[in-house]
């Protein structure tokens, strides 16, 4: 995946809100067809319909899967061109028919999944939606937050706290989701310990989530430039290996 110098520029502008373009056009971070390059394109500002809402986009967290989905690897059918980035956050300025939970102005993130089949498929019935043939998904089957403007339904929006900024929020919809439900599913007991391996996008994350939740935590790595970062996140102790757990 390669983007011109240009467009970098550009596209971190924009995404840091440097950049108003208000109209009928965008800027977007626009994949032309599978395994080609990024190019930053205006399109058309897209309206809302029932149901969805317009947001502007303050902050896109990038993800090594939207490296995944622009190289074809991921299991499910895409539509090119397309505009990945399933970690948006930003600010309502437009509302579509019918939406009454959420007002313009709005400081919202949004997850992968917008919708599936609502239960018709086993994978939905057994409460894992993201195995659906149907779903929906954020920069996947509807267009992401790479661009200044996207879609959303309504429903799927979540409202962010006035402490937190744009980019402390953005990667929070991929990557600490997938951390918090790690930690959810191992369903750990209060008298018991968490090790987090390795110190990466989603290992500081799972750290502050174990102390927070008020467990002995334990961070594993073999960088030692992590180290201080651990102990400052809230690990109890840093480790090279899992001998030195016990």
């Amino acid at each position: 995946m390669v983007l011109y110098s240009r467009d970098v520029i550009y596209l971190y502008a924009w995404l840091i809100g440097l950049i108003e373009r208000p109209g009928d056009k965008m800027r977007a971070a626009v994949i032309p067809k599978v395994r080609s390059r990024w190019q930053v394109e205006e399109v058309p500002v897209p309206k809302p319909a029932a149901n969805q809402v317009l947001i502007k986009i303050h902050a896109s967290g990038l993800c090594y899967s939207d490296v995944h989905l622009t190289n074809g690897d991921l299991p499910f059918s895409l539509t090119f061109p397309l505009t990945a980035g399933h970690e948006p956050v930003g600010e309502i300025v437009e509302l579509g028919d019918g939406v009454s939970t959420r007002k313009k102005g709005d400081r919202v993130g949004v997850p992968f999944l917008q919708s599936s089949c609502g239960g018709r498929c086993e994978w939905c019935q057994r409460g894992k939606p993201l195995f659906c043939d149907q779903q929906q998904g954020t920069g996947a089957q509807l267009q992401g937050g790479h661009a200044e403007y996207m879609l959303v339904y309504a429903g799927v929006t979540a409202l962010l706290p006035d402490e937190i900024t744009y980019e402390q929020a953005a990667p929070v919809f991929c990557a600490g989701y997938t951390v918090w439900s790690g930690l959810r599913a191992a369903d750990p007991k209060p008298h018991e310990r968490i090790a987090v391996i390795v110190m990466g996008g989603l290992g500081h994350l799972g750290i502050q989530y174990s102390k927070v939740s008020g467990f002995e935590t334990r961070a594993v790595t073999h960088s030692k430039d992590k180290e201080e970062l651990a102990i400052r996140l809230g690990a109890n102790q840093v480790v090279t290996n899992g001998e030195e757990i016990r």
